[in-house]
């Protein structure tokens, strides 16, 4: 980003977790609350939102006031309509340090955040500020430049509803990429009641980046007997594979109790991760991560044959 880029967006958020994962929602009419109405003019036209300009903005991710968390700072890379706001995407700059709340409170006049009641409340404001200069200027970054930031990988997880204990084992399994970078669909936390599951699955085994299909005995059984809603999923997964053979989209977890592992027919010949319940499940985890985000092995440097061998 170059040095004359004069906005930014504040999100301030009331919930203690909403920065802490790589998605959160955002109230509907809190957007361009404390902003200058000439500045939300120039990003909206006949009340439509022009949301890429918004995500070509820096962005300052910051709590309430109570919850004496720290900011930080990146960019909005997805905006997505939901029933209950806007559900963003983000990424944070790995250059900007946390912002610690005192340090922020001292940047307040300088990133026009009203110093009394601003930081009291959810919303989105966009302002009238080169956040990169400000920050610059306070030391918190090297140059007054800030680097765009990708998107994290968006994952979502196919499971059959084995047991409840099952159903924690996968928001748990949710969690744990959570927190290693891993913007993960589940229908436990993003389906809402009365939401047509088959649309659900349709749409997000179409718009994430990867689906882990979690593979135990009963889902391979149903798999195999074309069951319920796993049924539905083997068809969409299917006819995506037919139509890009060569896919990797689609990554089978065993979590399984048999010593021989079962894999539904169409997953039979990939690769899987096995996550069964043991000692090597963190470090499976982590491996399934930076699978999930691109980050290879890496491979020795190739060494010198035995001189014997060079006769």
């Amino acid at each position: 980003m170059s040095t004359d880029v004069p906005f930014y967006n504040l999100l301030v958020h009331g919930n203690e977790e909403a920065w802490r994962g790589t998605s959160a929602i955002m109230p509907r009419d809190r957007l361009f609350e404390h902003t200058q109405q000439e500045v939300a003019g120039a990003f909206s036209n006949a009340g439509q939102v022009n949301f890429e300009a918004l995500k070509a903005l820096p962005a300052l991710f910051a709590y309430e006031r109570y919850a004496n968390a720290p900011a930080r700072v990146g960019r909005i890379v997805d905006i997505a309509y939901r029933n209950d706001g806007y559900g963003l995407t983000f990424a944070f700059d790995p250059v900007v340090p946390p912002i610690m709340p005192d340090r922020l409170e001292s940047l307040l006049s300088p990133l026009d955040i009203q110093q009394r009641w601003e930081m009291n409340r959810t919303h989105w404001a966009v302002k009238h500020v080169n956040l990169a200069r400000v920050l610059h200027e306070a030391n918190l970054v090297p140059a007054p430049t800030l680097a765009p930031q990708p998107r994290p990988p968006r994952v979502f997880i196919s499971y059959s509803w084995d047991s409840p204990e099952h159903k924690l084992w996968v928001a748990k399994l949710a969690r744990d990429l959570y927190g290693l970078g891993v913007e993960v669909i589940l229908d436990q936390w993003h389906a809402a009641p009365g939401q047509d599951l088959t649309e659900f699955m349709e749409r997000n085994v179409q718009d994430s980046d990867r689906v882990l299909v979690i593979c135990t005995e009963i889902y391979a059984q149903k798999a195999q007997n074309r069951q319920g809603g796993v049924a539905y999923e083997q068809m969409l997964v299917t006819g995506e594979m037919m139509r890009n053979v060569g896919t990797t989209k689609f990554i089978p977890i065993v979590r399984q109790t048999s010593q021989q592992r079962i894999l539904p027919p169409w997953l039979a010949a990939r690769l899987y991760i096995d996550l069964s319940d043991g000692a090597a499940y963190h470090a499976a985890v982590e491996d399934l991560a930076r699978s999930l985000h691109n980050i290879s092995v890496p491979i020795p440097p190739l060494g010198q044959p035995p001189m014997a061998l060079m006769r």
